[in-house]
């Protein structure tokens, strides 16, 4: 016994196949977790001209403000001596990928201008250093990216 398919058959196997493919993506999708950036992105976006500003008088700094990484439990945020002895702000651990997963440290240099993080306990993989802090009546930001693990 043979079955012969002729083209009409084929065609609706193709559109039974593509439909199924389709639905099993989308029940996929729909059972991955969403998270937004930032629970207030909206708000964050209409202070962006503030924050390129504050980018911009990182800039003027000497020597640049840096995050070092000593290994991958900790590392150091550094401002110049003279200026850490002013600033006060925060320093955001950001996780892209898990907003609950953010963690916010005060600022506290030491003389040098130094103050080590703690990377231990966060989730092996990038995260983002984030420092926002004003200092002689002006806003700083710096970010760069570390890697726990």
């Amino acid at each position: 016994m043979s079955i012969k398919l002729n083209w009409g058959t084929g065609i609706a196997l193709v559109y039974i196949g593509f439909a199924a493919a389709t639905t099993g993506f989308v029940a996929f999708a729909m059972g991955r977790p969403v998270d937004l950036v930032s629970n207030d992105y909206y708000a964050q976006s209409l202070r962006q001209d503030g924050r390129m500003l504050a980018e911009r008088n990182t800039l003027t700094l000497t020597p640049a403000p840096s995050i070092e990484q000593v290994d991958g439990r900790t590392a150091v945020v550094s401002l110049p001596a003279g200026h850490a002895a002013s600033a006060r702000g925060t320093i955001t651990l950001y996780r892209a990928s898990d907003s609950r997963a953010d963690r916010t440290i005060a600022m506290a240099f030491d003389r040098d201008g130094r103050q080590p993080v703690d990377l231990r306990g966060l989730v092996h993989g990038q995260w983002i250093v984030k420092m926002r802090w004003t200092a002689a009546d002006r806003e700083y930001y710096f970010e760069q990216p570390v890697f726990a693990r």
